[in-house]
């Protein structure tokens, strides 16, 4: 036969060959691979709860130690000396929280670390704002290293610095009364754990009062 110059394609297949070849293979394979790919609903909220779960354990387990004095400590300092709660609410809260935790710029006094023999900041006063006249002249002229106050190591040592230095402002520093401060100085003792003598700390007994 000559050759006419022609040349076929390939034939597409007949509806009855592709019967006769039978299912295609390699497409049931993908589908079903995506079938098993894909999580049935149950699967999901399974996963989802499990997930939930786990976070909840790891957001429980990093949970941080509030600051400042518990409630039954904070409890118990109002019990047994009620004059130091109620000055310290009046005149203290403000600056320190009601649990000592410290607010803005003042310290915390209660709780772990509470009332420390010698303050977190030794170069210079918490505020330069609140500082009389005096106290900015003692941190101008500190020694490097030196404290900014008295180590606490007795209730005297507390008394000494909040009868001299507290309450704020300035204008105010020194204004209350000894039975007042002495008040505060058995509240804070108390709320902090600390021993306290029946019949409270006074100006008798205060220097045999150790902190530590």
């Amino acid at each position: 036969m000559a050759d006419s110059g022609l040349t076929l394609g390939p034939v597409s297949a007949t509806a009855s060959e592709r019967v006769a070849r039978g299912p295609d293979l390699s497409t049931e394979v993908g589908q079903s691979k995506r079938a098993m790919s894909s999580p049935s609903p149950l699967a999901s909220a399974l996963s989802c709860a499990i997930a939930g779960s786990i976070l909840g354990v790891l957001l429980a387990s990093c949970s941080v130690t509030p600051f400042g004095a518990t409630d039954a400590a904070i409890a118990k300092a109002r019990t047994q000396s009620p004059p130091g709660a109620e000055a310290y609410e009046r005149e203290c809260t403000s600056c320190h929280g009601g649990h000592g935790e410290g607010l803005t710029l003042a310290p915390a006094i209660l709780g772990v670390g509470g009332l420390p023999t010698y303050p977190r900041d030794d170069t210079s006063s918490s505020s330069q704002t609140f500082a009389t006249s005096a106290q900015i002249q003692g941190d101008a002229t500190r020694v490097p290293g030196q404290s900014k106050r008295q180590p606490f190591r007795s209730a005297q040592d507390v008394y000494d610095y909040v009868s001299s230095r507290m309450p704020l402002p300035k204008s105010r520093a020194g204004t209350l009364t000894p039975e007042e401060y002495w008040a505060i100085v058995n509240y804070l003792l108390i709320a902090n754990g600390g021993p306290v003598p029946a019949g409270g700390v006074t100006e008798a007994n205060a220097k045999s009062v150790a902190l530590r």
